[in-house]
């Protein structure tokens, strides 16, 4: 027995020795490590990058950074930090090791609040010399080459100051300049400093706000229209360039909730930057506000391209990093405010250079260099594999990073992808699934129903084959020779049976209903009407295709459901009522909610079908799905009409005009209930605020 038992001992050592062995590396990190859902609200994620160095200029001996404002990277992957207080360029390798200083000043110029940085591919180097409003050109070893100074051109305002804050040149040896304050987008100089014109201006987005002041100025007098607040273009705040010569820049519009804030131009100054498959401008930042206790607000400064076009965004109001893809997918986010490594009291750039990011800090002068993780290695790995078509190669890094992330909805859609090509579809409709993917979805479920009706088309037709002989060979044959029944007179129909007569006859149906409403009318039918059809939006919200379902399936609220069904037929119920009753309505209370929930039935009678259809098409025969569904809606919407005037007898232009009424009452009744519960919350809050305050005082 002793035996057994030191055995069973070193048998579960051994276990969890390997279990934690072959556990995912998690990466000790001073910030919250979080990503986004396929529902846009945060989730814990495991860290994609970390710390690998920490530096200030004093690390090196030659006196603290003062004030950096910029980097720049070179073609052998060193970074040139413009020391901006000192008036000159350190220069380190990728491993943050110092080559050398860069004194800017050597040829007596008297630079003043130098902001902007950039080195050509010429080796030339552009500095941005916002106190005396030009921008300088230096070569390598910062001998003074030339100025460039606000042009002289009829497209520039007199009154317009240049004020440069950012600079970059393309492979080509054109300049583009960022002016404080310019909206007409970048200043473009060519090789000699002769200007050429604006490049890529911002576009004013047009919203509630913009629409109405449009309205109010057409009533407006001229001093009026003057003391008006004016809509200009969002200035760009930085930009950055890839090896193909497109420019990204990056916008803040003062808010969190305008889309395109980094932007791809191509030479026509185009936005060529979309999310999905359509061009749709992306959100770019965190997608929820509240953190703490107040409201936070995205903030971005920089964005840096790497070379395998991977984009990061440098956030200055929480320290964070956000780095997407092509398609716009936010990858990851890391990055904080503090005083540990890897957080920052007011970052300003970000660079890449081989494989790593560093950001520059000009509040704690320093610069951090972030390495991936395992699981990032494993995600940027396989996201660039995917961008670049291999999608099978690119399985293996998926399922890598999936070990570690099971919530990460990229890749999902990445291994998704893979089994698609690799025609595996069934798997990839399984991953598609949990990414809530419906597009790529559909495209799979394709795939896989046309083989499984390839493989069993022969029993499909003979099903088929049956039904139709159930349907329209079989009835005639009993009519005709089976024994033949007399025709019921509408009176003699089951009030049970009443509803779904009602569905095919509605406009002899309803007027007989009036004059036998006491015997065919029932309160417990409607009631059960009524319940089924809560019960069928229940079933639709859960069962509809996924394809078509874009409901959150754990997140359903059965009183949301609740107040779209029974509050919706208790308030027209009470506001047709309330309404028809001044203007000589016939019908009481009982029989306007027995006649809306009858109106129920047709969409009772088709719900089961349509769930059924939209399990078995695709989003491109969306068509015939939709087609059933309006019908339905109109049909629904006869029938109520024919309700509500067989109820109160009415003629048809005045059963119009009392529905309209009704909506109208509804509307104000939702309003006026809106109003009190806020006039409640208040009179609480002064309640509760009184009460605080007595007991302080005793």
């Amino acid at each position: 027995m002793k035996k057994f038992f030191i055995s069973f001992l070193i048998l579960i050592s051994v276990f969890t020795s390997w279990l934690f062995a072959s556990a995912p590396e998690a990466a000790p990190v001073p910030w919250l490590s979080y990503n986004y859902g396929v529902w846009d609200s945060s989730i814990p994620a495991p860290a994609a990058y970390e710390v690998q160095k920490f530096i200030t200029a004093s690390d090196y001996g030659i006196g603290d950074f003062l004030n950096p404002m910029d980097m720049s990277t070179d073609a052998d992957g060193n970074i040139y930090v413009l020391d901006s207080g000192n008036k000159r360029i350190v220069v380190f390798d990728s491993d943050l090791n110092l080559l050398r200083l860069i004194d800017l000043q050597k040829d007596n110029q008297q630079i003043k609040d130098c902001r902007g940085m950039y080195l050509a591919d010429n080796g030339k180097i552009y500095v941005c010399d916002r106190g005396n409003k030009r921008v300088l050109v230096f070569d390598n070893d910062g001998n003074y080459l030339r100025s460039i100074i606000k042009p002289v051109t009829d497209l520039i305002d007199e009154q317009t100051e240049f004020i440069p804050d950012k600079v970059l040149v393309d492979h080509l040896g054109v300049i583009y300049v960022l002016s404080m304050g310019c909206y007409e987008g970048a200043y473009t100089f060519d090789e000699n400093g002769d200007f050429l014109g604006f490049f890529g201006s911002n576009k004013v987005n047009v919203t509630s706000k913009l629409r109405s002041d449009r309205i109010w100025r057409k009533f407006t007098t001229k001093e009026q229209r003057d003391r008006m607040y004016r809509y200009v273009p969002v200035e760009y705040v930085n930009f950055d360039i890839d090896s193909e010569g497109f420019i990204y820049t990056v916008s803040n519009y003062g808010d969190n909730y305008q889309k395109g804030q980094v932007r791809k131009l191509n030479p026509l100054s185009q936005n060529i930057l979309f999310k999905g498959k359509k061009p749709e401008l992306a959100f770019f930042g965190d997608l929820e506000n509240t953190y703490t206790n107040r409201v936070e607000k995205t903030n971005l400064v920089a964005v840096d391209v790497d070379k395998d076009n991977f984009i990061s965004c440098l956030d200055s109001e929480r320290g964070r990093i956000f780095v997407y893809d092509q398609s716009c997918n936010l990858l990851t986010i890391f990055g904080g405010t503090g005083n540990q490594e890897g957080s920052f009291k007011n970052p300003v750039d970000i660079v890449s250079s081989n494989g790593k990011l560093f950001v520059l800090d000009n509040v704690r002068n320093s610069i951090t260099c972030f390495k991936t993780t395992r699981f990032g290695a494993a995600l940027i790995k396989a996201t660039n594999l995917y961008e670049q078509g291999y999608f099978e190669d690119a399985l293996e890094p998926w399922f890598e990073a999936l070990k570690m992330d099971r919530n990460n909805f990229i890749v999902l859609r990445g291994i998704g992808r893979a089994y698609e090509r690799l025609k595996e579809y069934d798997k990839a409709m399984d991953y598609y699934k949990q990414a809530e993917y419906h597009a790529a979805y559909s495209d799979s479920f394709h795939e896989y129903r046309t083989a499984f009706l390839r493989k069993y088309f022969g029993v499909l037709m003979l099903i088929l084959l049956a039904i139709l002989l159930a349907i329209f060979v079989l009835p005639p044959l009993k009519a005709k020779y089976g024994k033949k029944k007399e025709i019921q007179h509408v009176y003699e129909i089951s009030k049970w049976y009443y509803p779904f007569y009602l569905v095919l006859h509605p406009f002899k149906g309803w007027e007989e209903f009036k004059l036998e409403h006491k015997t065919k009318g029932s309160v417990m039918i409607a009631n059960i009407i009524m319940l089924l059809w809560l019960i069928a939006e229940v079933f639709e919200y859960q069962c509809k295709g996924f394809i078509f379902n874009k409901n959150r399936l754990d997140n359903m609220n059965i009183f949301i459901l609740m107040a779209s069904t029974w509050g919706l037929a208790i308030l027209w119920s009470v506001t047709n009522w309330a309404l028809c009753t001044l203007q000589d309505g016939k019908g009481t209370f009982r029989e306007i909610w027995i006649n809306f929930a009858y109106t129920r039935m047709t969409y009772l009678i088709t719900i089961i079908p349509v769930i059924i259809i939209s399990n078995v098409i695709t989003a491109d025969e969306a068509f015939f799905m939709n087609i059933i569904v309006a019908f339905v809606q109109i049909w629904g919407l006869v029938q109520l009409l024919l309700a509500t005037k067989s109820a109160h007898q009415y003629t048809m232009n005045k059963t119009v005009g009392s529905m309209l009424l009704t909506l109208l009452g509804a509307f104000l009744v939702i309003l006026i209930g809106m109003l009190f519960v806020s006039l409640f919350a208040q009179l609480w809050s002064f309640i509760a605020t009184i009460a605080q305050e007595i007991m302080m005082r005793m």
